[in-house]
Protein backbone atom coordinates (compact mmCIF):
# COMPACT_ATOMS: atom_id res chain seq x y z
CA UNK A 1 0.00 0.00 0.00
CA UNK A 2 2.92 2.31 1.03
CA UNK A 3 4.29 1.63 -2.55
CA UNK A 4 0.93 2.46 -4.33
CA UNK A 5 0.79 5.67 -2.56
CA UNK A 6 4.23 6.36 -3.87
CA UNK A 7 3.29 6.23 -7.42
CA UNK A 8 0.43 8.22 -7.03
CA UNK A 9 2.62 11.28 -5.58
CA UNK A 10 4.66 10.91 -8.90
CA UNK A 11 2.18 10.58 -11.26
CA UNK A 12 0.96 13.85 -9.69
CA UNK A 13 4.01 15.85 -10.37
CA UNK A 14 4.97 16.58 -13.87
CA UNK A 15 8.47 16.46 -12.97
CA UNK A 16 8.16 13.08 -12.34
CA UNK A 17 5.64 11.76 -14.35
CA UNK A 18 7.62 10.41 -17.12
CA UNK A 19 9.10 7.96 -14.42
CA UNK A 20 6.12 6.38 -13.49
CA UNK A 21 6.31 3.27 -16.29
CA UNK A 22 9.76 2.53 -15.71
CA UNK A 23 9.02 2.66 -11.75
CA UNK A 24 5.72 0.36 -12.62
CA UNK A 25 7.96 -1.87 -14.72
CA UNK A 26 10.94 -2.58 -12.17
CA UNK A 27 8.48 -3.01 -9.59
CA UNK A 28 6.39 -5.75 -11.58
CA UNK A 29 10.12 -7.64 -12.48
CA UNK A 30 10.69 -7.39 -8.71
CA UNK A 31 7.24 -9.16 -8.09
CA UNK A 32 7.53 -11.79 -11.09
CA UNK A 33 11.48 -13.01 -9.23
CA UNK A 34 10.17 -13.12 -5.90
CA UNK A 35 7.02 -15.37 -7.14
CA UNK A 36 9.24 -17.33 -8.92
CA UNK A 37 11.80 -17.35 -5.74
CA UNK A 38 8.61 -18.58 -3.75
CA UNK A 39 7.63 -21.32 -6.06
CA UNK A 40 11.26 -22.98 -6.22
CA UNK A 41 11.53 -23.23 -2.41
CA UNK A 42 8.22 -24.89 -2.70
CA UNK A 43 9.57 -27.45 -5.47
CA UNK A 44 12.57 -27.94 -3.48
CA UNK A 45 10.90 -28.67 -0.18
CA UNK A 46 8.32 -31.45 -2.15
CA UNK A 47 11.72 -32.64 -3.93
CA UNK A 48 13.14 -33.07 -0.06
CA UNK A 49 9.90 -34.40 1.60
CA UNK A 50 6.90 -36.84 1.55
CA UNK A 51 3.83 -36.42 3.03
CA UNK A 52 2.00 -39.11 4.47
CA UNK A 53 -1.78 -37.81 5.36
CA UNK A 54 -1.83 -35.77 8.10
CA UNK A 55 1.36 -36.73 9.50
CA UNK A 56 4.26 -34.27 9.36
CA UNK A 57 6.69 -34.31 6.41
CA UNK A 58 9.43 -36.81 7.12
CA UNK A 59 12.74 -36.64 5.11
CA UNK A 60 13.69 -39.44 2.50
CA UNK A 61 17.32 -38.60 3.53
CA UNK A 62 18.98 -42.48 4.43
CA UNK A 63 22.00 -43.58 5.58
CA UNK A 64 24.32 -45.45 2.40
CA UNK A 65 27.01 -48.11 2.99
CA UNK A 66 29.99 -47.92 0.69
CA UNK A 67 32.09 -50.91 0.16
CA UNK A 68 35.82 -50.23 0.96
CA UNK A 69 39.36 -51.81 0.80
CA UNK A 70 41.29 -52.54 3.66
CA UNK A 71 45.06 -52.62 3.98
CA UNK A 72 44.85 -56.27 5.26
CA UNK A 73 48.86 -56.78 4.89
CA UNK A 74 49.38 -54.87 7.94
CA UNK A 75 48.25 -57.52 10.69
CA UNK A 76 50.69 -58.49 12.93
CA UNK A 77 51.45 -62.44 12.03
CA UNK A 78 49.29 -65.01 14.75
CA UNK A 79 50.79 -68.19 14.82
CA UNK A 80 49.12 -71.36 14.13
CA UNK A 81 50.45 -74.25 14.07
CA UNK A 82 51.43 -76.09 17.70
CA UNK A 83 49.10 -72.93 18.89
CA UNK A 84 48.14 -74.42 22.55
CA UNK A 85 44.57 -75.27 23.49
CA UNK A 86 43.58 -75.53 19.34
CA UNK A 87 42.27 -79.25 18.59
CA UNK A 88 44.75 -80.65 15.62
CA UNK A 89 47.23 -77.48 15.59
CA UNK A 90 50.40 -80.21 16.47
CA UNK A 91 49.98 -81.43 12.48
CA UNK A 92 52.67 -80.01 10.07
CA UNK A 93 49.84 -79.99 7.62
CA UNK A 94 48.21 -76.77 9.54
CA UNK A 95 49.91 -73.28 8.56
CA UNK A 96 52.22 -72.09 10.53
CA UNK A 97 50.55 -68.91 10.37
CA UNK A 98 46.94 -67.62 10.29
CA UNK A 99 46.29 -66.23 6.63
CA UNK A 100 44.94 -62.45 6.98
CA UNK A 101 41.59 -61.81 5.02
CA UNK A 102 41.72 -62.04 1.10
CA UNK A 103 40.67 -59.30 -0.92
CA UNK A 104 37.25 -58.88 -0.74
CA UNK A 105 36.66 -61.81 1.58
CA UNK A 106 35.07 -60.82 4.28
CA UNK A 107 33.69 -57.22 1.47
CA UNK A 108 33.77 -54.37 4.21
CA UNK A 109 31.72 -51.57 4.17
CA UNK A 110 31.53 -48.20 6.09
CA UNK A 111 28.94 -45.29 6.34
CA UNK A 112 29.45 -42.66 3.38
CA UNK A 113 29.24 -39.81 5.63
CA UNK A 114 28.47 -38.70 9.01
CA UNK A 115 24.63 -38.14 9.05
CA UNK A 116 23.14 -39.42 12.23
CA UNK A 117 20.37 -42.03 11.79
CA UNK A 118 19.16 -44.08 13.68
CA UNK A 119 19.94 -48.22 14.71
CA UNK A 120 16.72 -49.02 11.88
CA UNK A 121 17.71 -46.66 9.61
CA UNK A 122 21.05 -48.34 9.17
CA UNK A 123 19.70 -51.74 9.64
CA UNK A 124 17.90 -50.87 6.30
CA UNK A 125 20.92 -50.16 4.89
CA UNK A 126 22.54 -52.99 5.54
CA UNK A 127 19.78 -55.51 4.51
CA UNK A 128 20.21 -54.48 1.00
CA UNK A 129 23.84 -55.53 0.91
CA UNK A 130 23.16 -58.25 3.12
CA UNK A 131 20.65 -59.49 0.62
CA UNK A 132 22.53 -58.50 -2.57
CA UNK A 133 26.10 -59.70 -1.43
CA UNK A 134 26.25 -61.79 1.24
CA UNK A 135 23.73 -64.02 -0.13
CA UNK A 136 22.60 -62.80 -4.11
CA UNK A 137 26.18 -62.64 -5.03
CA UNK A 138 27.13 -65.15 -2.44
CA UNK A 139 30.07 -63.25 -0.58
CA UNK A 140 28.94 -65.28 2.26
CA UNK A 141 29.42 -62.35 4.73
CA UNK A 142 29.85 -59.04 5.37
CA UNK A 143 31.71 -56.90 7.68
CA UNK A 144 29.95 -53.47 8.44
CA UNK A 145 32.98 -51.10 10.32
CA UNK A 146 31.92 -47.85 12.09
CA UNK A 147 28.19 -48.07 11.98
CA UNK A 148 27.64 -45.78 15.35
CA UNK A 149 26.10 -48.79 17.34
CA UNK A 150 27.45 -47.86 20.46
CA UNK A 151 25.12 -50.13 22.61
CA UNK A 152 24.87 -53.76 23.31
CA UNK A 153 20.67 -52.32 23.03
CA UNK A 154 21.68 -50.09 19.90
CA UNK A 155 23.22 -53.77 18.27
CA UNK A 156 19.54 -55.21 19.34
CA UNK A 157 17.56 -52.47 17.82
CA UNK A 158 19.80 -53.26 14.50
CA UNK A 159 19.53 -57.02 14.02
CA UNK A 160 15.71 -56.93 14.93
CA UNK A 161 15.11 -53.90 12.41
CA UNK A 162 16.87 -56.59 9.38
CA UNK A 163 13.50 -58.34 8.08
CA UNK A 164 15.16 -61.18 9.61
CA UNK A 165 13.36 -63.95 11.79
CA UNK A 166 15.26 -64.51 14.67
CA UNK A 167 15.70 -68.03 16.65
CA UNK A 168 16.93 -68.99 19.95
CA UNK A 169 20.44 -71.09 21.13
CA UNK A 170 17.81 -74.05 22.40
CA UNK A 171 20.12 -76.98 22.19
CA UNK A 172 23.24 -75.45 22.18
CA UNK A 173 26.77 -76.58 23.78
CA UNK A 174 27.91 -73.84 25.19
CA UNK A 175 26.24 -71.56 27.59
CA UNK A 176 25.25 -67.97 26.74
CA UNK A 177 23.41 -65.37 28.54
CA UNK A 178 20.61 -63.53 27.58
CA UNK A 179 22.15 -59.57 26.71
CA UNK A 180 19.17 -57.85 24.85
CA UNK A 181 15.88 -58.77 22.72
CA UNK A 182 16.87 -61.90 20.98
CA UNK A 183 20.58 -61.11 21.44
CA UNK A 184 23.31 -63.95 23.66
CA UNK A 185 26.73 -63.40 24.78
CA UNK A 186 28.90 -65.25 21.53
CA UNK A 187 30.14 -67.22 24.05
CA UNK A 188 31.08 -67.72 27.62
CA UNK A 189 34.09 -70.83 26.81
CA UNK A 190 37.37 -70.49 28.50
CA UNK A 191 39.27 -67.58 27.12
CA UNK A 192 42.43 -69.55 26.72
CA UNK A 193 40.21 -72.58 24.40
CA UNK A 194 40.46 -71.84 20.85
CA UNK A 195 37.15 -72.19 19.08
CA UNK A 196 37.76 -74.21 15.89
CA UNK A 197 36.10 -72.81 12.27
CA UNK A 198 32.58 -74.54 12.66
CA UNK A 199 28.79 -73.78 10.54
CA UNK A 200 26.55 -72.52 13.60
CA UNK A 201 24.56 -75.53 15.24
CA UNK A 202 25.25 -77.68 12.21
CA UNK A 203 25.09 -80.12 14.97
CA UNK A 204 21.53 -80.32 15.42
CA UNK A 205 18.23 -80.84 13.15
CA UNK A 206 17.45 -76.96 13.76
CA UNK A 207 20.20 -74.43 12.63
CA UNK A 208 20.23 -70.69 12.11
CA UNK A 209 21.08 -69.43 8.40
CA UNK A 210 21.92 -66.09 9.52
CA UNK A 211 24.91 -65.67 12.51
CA UNK A 212 25.62 -61.70 12.71
CA UNK A 213 28.20 -60.60 15.25
CA UNK A 214 28.65 -57.41 17.07
CA UNK A 215 32.32 -56.63 18.74
CA UNK A 216 31.04 -55.06 21.87
CA UNK A 217 35.11 -54.85 23.33
CA UNK A 218 37.70 -56.14 21.17
CA UNK A 219 40.45 -57.55 22.99
CA UNK A 220 43.91 -55.91 23.50
CA UNK A 221 46.35 -55.71 20.96
CA UNK A 222 48.90 -59.00 20.88
CA UNK A 223 46.62 -60.29 23.39
CA UNK A 224 44.51 -63.06 20.49
CA UNK A 225 40.85 -63.36 20.04
CA UNK A 226 41.22 -63.46 16.41
CA UNK A 227 38.22 -64.08 14.61
CA UNK A 228 38.58 -66.41 12.03
CA UNK A 229 36.11 -67.54 8.88
CA UNK A 230 36.38 -69.72 5.91
CA UNK A 231 33.99 -70.84 2.85
CA UNK A 232 33.13 -74.63 3.30
CA UNK A 233 32.64 -74.29 -0.75
CA UNK A 234 36.96 -73.82 -0.30
CA UNK A 235 36.85 -76.79 2.21
CA UNK A 236 34.74 -79.29 -0.03
CA UNK A 237 37.06 -78.39 -2.97
CA UNK A 238 39.87 -78.94 -1.00
CA UNK A 239 38.91 -82.58 0.96
CA UNK A 240 39.93 -85.71 -0.37
CA UNK A 241 37.41 -87.18 -2.29
CA UNK A 242 37.49 -90.30 -0.86
CA UNK A 243 36.75 -88.70 2.07
CA UNK A 244 33.51 -86.88 1.19
CA UNK A 245 32.36 -89.93 -0.24
CA UNK A 246 32.38 -92.01 2.97
CA UNK A 247 30.76 -89.00 5.12
CA UNK A 248 28.34 -88.58 1.92
CA UNK A 249 27.06 -92.53 1.81
CA UNK A 250 26.96 -92.75 6.14
CA UNK A 251 26.33 -88.97 7.25
CA UNK A 252 27.14 -88.72 11.05
CA UNK A 253 26.14 -89.92 13.96
CA UNK A 254 26.05 -86.96 16.76
CA UNK A 255 25.99 -88.25 20.57
CA UNK A 256 25.45 -85.49 23.39
CA UNK A 257 25.59 -85.85 27.08
CA UNK A 258 24.70 -83.21 29.17
CA UNK A 259 24.78 -83.04 33.36
CA UNK A 260 22.17 -82.18 35.35
CA UNK A 261 23.85 -79.20 37.28
CA UNK A 262 27.10 -77.03 36.67
CA UNK A 263 29.68 -76.71 33.95
CA UNK A 264 30.93 -79.93 32.75
CA UNK A 265 33.99 -78.04 31.35
CA UNK A 266 34.22 -74.26 31.46
CA UNK A 267 31.79 -72.70 29.18
CA UNK A 268 29.87 -75.93 28.39
CA UNK A 269 26.01 -76.47 29.66
CA UNK A 270 24.12 -78.28 31.66
CA UNK A 271 21.05 -79.54 30.28
CA UNK A 272 18.90 -76.78 32.47
CA UNK A 273 21.17 -74.80 30.58
CA UNK A 274 20.90 -75.90 26.96
CA UNK A 275 17.09 -76.15 27.07
CA UNK A 276 16.62 -72.52 29.43
CA UNK A 277 14.20 -75.01 31.40
CA UNK A 278 14.27 -77.07 34.92
CA UNK A 279 11.42 -79.58 33.76
CA UNK A 280 12.44 -83.07 32.22
CA UNK A 281 9.35 -82.82 30.41
CA UNK A 282 10.15 -79.79 27.89
CA UNK A 283 13.72 -81.62 27.25
CA UNK A 284 11.64 -84.45 26.17
CA UNK A 285 9.54 -82.57 24.03
CA UNK A 286 12.06 -80.92 22.16
CA UNK A 287 13.94 -84.12 21.52
CA UNK A 288 10.85 -86.17 20.77
CA UNK A 289 9.76 -83.02 18.20
CA UNK A 290 13.55 -84.08 15.99
CA UNK A 291 13.24 -88.14 16.27
CA UNK A 292 16.14 -88.67 18.64
CA UNK A 293 16.74 -91.49 21.00
CA UNK A 294 17.51 -90.38 24.69
CA UNK A 295 17.86 -91.35 27.43
CA UNK A 296 17.90 -90.76 31.35
CA UNK A 297 21.02 -91.08 34.00
CA UNK A 298 20.52 -92.12 37.29
CA UNK A 299 22.54 -89.09 38.68
CA UNK A 300 19.58 -86.69 36.07
CA UNK A 301 22.15 -86.96 33.30
CA UNK A 302 20.50 -86.99 29.68
CA UNK A 303 22.06 -88.54 26.88
CA UNK A 304 20.47 -88.69 23.44
CA UNK A 305 22.08 -89.73 19.72
CA UNK A 306 21.05 -89.08 16.17
CA UNK A 307 22.18 -89.23 12.82
CA UNK A 308 22.42 -86.09 10.35
CA UNK A 309 24.02 -86.31 7.27
CA UNK A 310 27.38 -84.65 6.16
CA UNK A 311 26.39 -82.52 3.19
CA UNK A 312 23.92 -80.11 2.80
CA UNK A 313 21.97 -79.07 -0.25
CA UNK A 314 21.50 -74.96 -0.62
CA UNK A 315 20.71 -72.89 -3.46
CA UNK A 316 21.70 -75.16 -6.18
CA UNK A 317 24.94 -77.02 -4.62
CA UNK A 318 26.39 -79.61 -2.23
CA UNK A 319 27.23 -77.96 0.91
CA UNK A 320 30.16 -79.39 3.33
CA UNK A 321 27.96 -78.62 6.41
CA UNK A 322 29.10 -80.68 9.62
CA UNK A 323 30.92 -80.46 12.65
CA UNK A 324 32.70 -84.02 12.41
CA UNK A 325 35.97 -83.21 13.64
CA UNK A 326 35.01 -80.61 16.35
CA UNK A 327 32.38 -82.67 17.78
CA UNK A 328 34.85 -85.36 18.71
CA UNK A 329 35.39 -86.75 21.79
CA UNK A 330 39.09 -85.83 21.53
CA UNK A 331 37.79 -82.12 21.89
CA UNK A 332 37.89 -82.40 25.38
CA UNK A 333 41.80 -83.16 25.56
CA UNK A 334 42.79 -79.96 23.84
CA UNK A 335 40.57 -78.06 26.56
CA UNK A 336 42.39 -76.42 29.49
CA UNK A 337 40.69 -78.03 31.47
CA UNK A 338 41.11 -81.37 31.27
CA UNK A 339 42.69 -83.18 33.28
CA UNK A 340 45.29 -86.33 31.68
CA UNK A 341 45.41 -87.91 34.91
CA UNK A 342 41.36 -88.37 35.22
CA UNK A 343 40.43 -89.10 31.59
CA UNK A 344 36.72 -88.75 30.75
CA UNK A 345 35.13 -91.86 29.37
CA UNK A 346 33.58 -91.15 25.92
CA UNK A 347 30.09 -91.52 27.15
CA UNK A 348 30.65 -88.85 29.19
CA UNK A 349 31.84 -86.36 26.97
CA UNK A 350 29.40 -83.33 25.98
CA UNK A 351 29.35 -84.21 22.80
CA UNK A 352 31.49 -87.17 20.40
CA UNK A 353 30.39 -87.78 17.10
CA UNK A 354 30.92 -91.30 14.72
CA UNK A 355 29.60 -92.56 11.14
CA UNK A 356 25.87 -92.77 10.76
CA UNK A 357 26.33 -96.59 10.99
CA UNK A 358 27.77 -96.23 14.67
CA UNK A 359 32.20 -96.85 13.48
CA UNK A 360 34.83 -94.33 14.25
CA UNK A 361 35.52 -91.89 12.73
CA UNK A 362 39.51 -92.37 11.88
CA UNK A 363 42.17 -90.07 13.49
CA UNK A 364 43.52 -89.46 10.61
CA UNK A 365 40.29 -88.38 9.19
CA UNK A 366 39.44 -86.18 11.64
CA UNK A 367 43.07 -84.37 11.19
CA UNK A 368 42.78 -84.25 7.13
CA UNK A 369 39.66 -82.02 8.04
CA UNK A 370 41.34 -79.90 10.75
CA UNK A 371 44.46 -79.09 7.92
CA UNK A 372 41.99 -78.04 5.07
CA UNK A 373 39.59 -76.21 7.39
CA UNK A 374 42.96 -74.14 8.32
CA UNK A 375 44.92 -73.99 5.24
CA UNK A 376 41.59 -72.24 3.42
CA UNK A 377 41.10 -69.83 7.23
CA UNK A 378 41.34 -66.26 7.38
CA UNK A 379 41.48 -64.20 10.48
CA UNK A 380 41.45 -60.82 11.77
CA UNK A 381 41.20 -58.89 14.79
CA UNK A 382 37.26 -57.19 15.53
CA UNK A 383 37.28 -54.04 16.01
CA UNK A 384 34.77 -51.81 18.58
CA UNK A 385 30.99 -51.47 17.14
CA UNK A 386 32.08 -54.19 14.12
CA UNK A 387 29.18 -55.88 12.97
CA UNK A 388 30.01 -59.21 10.59
CA UNK A 389 27.34 -61.09 8.95
CA UNK A 390 27.87 -64.30 8.18
CA UNK A 391 25.40 -66.88 6.18
CA UNK A 392 25.62 -69.85 7.98
CA UNK A 393 25.37 -72.26 5.19
CA UNK A 394 28.80 -70.84 3.32
CA UNK A 395 30.78 -69.54 6.14
CA UNK A 396 32.39 -71.19 9.20
CA UNK A 397 33.74 -68.91 11.80
CA UNK A 398 35.70 -69.34 15.11
CA UNK A 399 37.65 -68.02 17.65
CA UNK A 400 41.69 -68.24 19.12
CA UNK A 401 42.41 -68.04 22.37
CA UNK A 402 42.80 -64.85 24.10
CA UNK A 403 44.05 -63.27 27.51
CA UNK A 404 42.53 -60.33 29.10
CA UNK A 405 38.79 -59.02 27.95
CA UNK A 406 37.21 -59.43 25.19
CA UNK A 407 32.99 -59.80 24.55
CA UNK A 408 31.18 -60.37 21.51
CA UNK A 409 26.97 -60.63 21.12
CA UNK A 410 25.34 -62.88 18.54
CA UNK A 411 22.15 -62.57 16.74
CA UNK A 412 20.68 -66.14 15.27
CA UNK A 413 18.02 -65.70 12.40
CA UNK A 414 16.28 -68.62 10.60
CA UNK A 415 16.27 -66.53 7.55
CA UNK A 416 14.63 -63.51 6.00
CA UNK A 417 10.99 -63.04 7.39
Amino acid sequence: PNLIYIIVLFSHNKSYGLLVPRLCTSISTCFRVKMMTQHLRRISIACCHRSFGSKPHVSKVKPMLLETTVDWSSLPTVKLRGKRFLLGSESPNVPEFLSPPRDGFPPVYVPADDGEFSPEAWAAAARDVSREVVDGRGAGGALFRNIPLNTAKDFSRFVNSLGLKPMSYEGGVTMRNSVEHNVDTASNEHPAMSMGLHNEMSYTHYYPRKVIFYCEEPAEPGKGGESVMVDVREILRKLDPEVVDKFRQLGIRYHRYLPAHGEFFHGYNSWRDAFRTSSRDDVETYLRARNVAWAWGKDGSVSWWYNLPAMRFYKGEWLWFNQANLHNADFTTAHPDYDSANPVPVHQAPFNSQYGDGSEIEPEVLQHIHDVTWQAAVGFQLQRRDVLVLNNMYIQHGRLGFSGRRRLLVYLAEANA
